[in-house]
């Protein structure tokens, strides 16, 4: 059971999503004709789109397009309750230690607290000049309410409830439910309730993934249950809510075999909820028709679900192998304590290849693949499973999650970052290639598939050199 508290800490942790850099929005080329990505400017809007497609557990992304916060009119006495909420959490979970050490920081509750409550018609802008006392990184921001309602209305659980443990370890209503969502709507649920169960499940001690897998094992898919504790009730009381959750697109963009090297393609456009199942069912059919040899293109990927990654690297790798380790500060009031948690690779739910079948694997990336695309691609090439190759990565490798706020704005805070399984950072950094892929002069023209000779050169060349990661416990 994973014992992280600040992986306890949000349910709406983005476990490794970030959507796709405007710098990067280039063309992309396939192996049979040209595609060209959409080189519209993303609003907010299509950023939780997009989010909401690839069925992130998250609901922070790395793009996220903060608007302008709104003027709001507050009264003298909840000015500084503005600040110090956001103080608050910005102390509890931003995960630089040396940042919250920052003089500006750490006067910053009484400086700007202070300011606001002088001057309460300035307080949204007074809370915005705390936050940059911080100095945070570019993922940490405020979202003005109709940013954080494009957002936040997105919620994995569908019902839009934010949750996070309380005192007792139980999961908590630690934001006022969305507007127009179920739970709003039923009346029932109000922020600092304890959640005690979820579809029947105890919270105690779950961490968010966990609680991540229950909604995603529940065989209904359009109610969710609740045990709530209200006002320091003894008995939880049964609270059942219609989740709101779209369908979720094919992670599929296209497959292809080539016959005569034995060598099947297959597009992954991203990681949503669906990819590892679809990727095992598009492996399956290439070494039905004989493949043995596997390119994933993952160019342009912006990546998706944490989970959906793991699951997919675990169609290639031993059960237990790691995949992935999560850097977290555990302690809110020691800044320099970090805990590391490992995530390792889980028995498929469906088999991609036969066991008694070799299958080599290449993947392309380039500078739109990103956050889960990075931590599939760090997985199997550090566990000596893949040959990468292309260009750089974006290098993402920074977790947020959002915050609902008293004045229906919305905080998003890095809270974490993540490791490859051989313990290298890919923030600002991404994966670099171990060869580059050979393509035409023409910079958008069909990208040919390699041959079985050059594709068995690359893959013995890395694989004499790659040492596999430790497996600890």
């Amino acid at each position: 059971m994973i014992e992280s508290r600040l992986l306890k800490s949000a349910l709406l942790v983005a476990a490794a999503s970030a959507l796709r850099p405007q710098r990067l929005q280039t063309p992309q080329r396939e192996p049979s004709a040209p595609q060209w990505a959409n080189a519209a400017p993303q609003t907010l809007e299509v950023v939780a789109k997009q989010c909401l497609k690839t069925a992130c557990a998250c609901m922070a992304a790395a793009n996220i397009i903060a608007l302008p916060s709104a003027a709001l009119a507050t009264p003298a006495s909840d000015g500084r309750a503005l600040v110090e909420e956001t103080v608050d959490l910005l102390e509890r979970y931003y995960y630089d230690g040396a940042a919250r050490r920052r003089p500006e920081w750490l006067a910053a509750r009484d400086t700007f607290g202070t300011a606001a409550e002088k001057n309460p018609g300035g307080a949204v802008r007074i809370r915005g000049e705390a936050l940059k006392a911080l100095g945070a990184d570019k993922y940490t921001r405020l979202l003005d309410p109709a940013g954080y309602a494009a957002v936040a209305r997105f919620d994995i659980l569908g019902v839009g409830l934010i949750l996070s443990p309380g005192a007792d370890g139980r999961a908590k209503v630690v934001s006022p439910p969305l507007p127009g969502s179920s739970a709003a709507k039923s009346g029932a649920v109000k922020q600092g309730d304890i959640v005690d169960t979820l579809n029947g499940v105890k919270t105690a001690g779950l961490s968010s993934f966990e609680l991540l897998e229950v909604i995603d094992k529940s065989e209904d898919k359009k109610v969710a249950t609740f045990g709530v504790v209200s006002d320091g009730a003894a008995a939880p009381r049964p609270l059942a809510l219609k989740r709101d959750i779209p369908d979720i697109a094919d992670p599929i963009g296209r497959t292809l075999y080539d016959d005569a090297n034995r060598l099947g393609y297959v597009r992954l456009r991203e990681f949503n909820a669906r990819s590892g199942e679809r990727l095992a069912e598009a492996l399956a059919d290439l070494e039905r028709q004989g493949a043995t040899r596997y390119v994933l293109d993952l160019r342009g990927n912006p990546g998706g679900a944490f989970q959906s990654a793991i699951t997919a690297a675990s169609l290639f790798l031993n059960e237990g192998t790691p995949v992935v380790t999560v850097v977290e500060r555990v302690d809110a009031q020691n800044a320099d304590r970090e805990r590391k948690e490992t995530f390792k690779a889980k028995p498929p739910s469906t088999l991609a290849f036969s066991r008694n079948q070799a299958h080599d694997v290449e993947l392309w990336l380039d500078g739109g693949s990103a956050s889960a695309s990075e931590i599939f691609s760090g997985a199997l090439r550090d566990n000596c499973a893949a040959v990468v190759a292309g260009d750089r990565s974006y290098g993402k490798g920074k977790i947020q999650a959002v915050f609902g706020l008293a004045d229906s704005s919305g905080l998003v805070v890095t809270v974490a970052q993540y490791l490859t399984p051989a313990g290298t950072a890919i923030q600002g950094v991404g994966i670099a290639p171990d060869v580059k892929i050979p393509g035409p002069s023409v910079p958008f023209g069909p990208l040919p598939l390699p041959s079985a000779a050059a594709f068995d050169r690359d893959f013995a060349t890395v694989a004499s050199t790659c040492a596999k990661p430790k497996v600890t416990n």
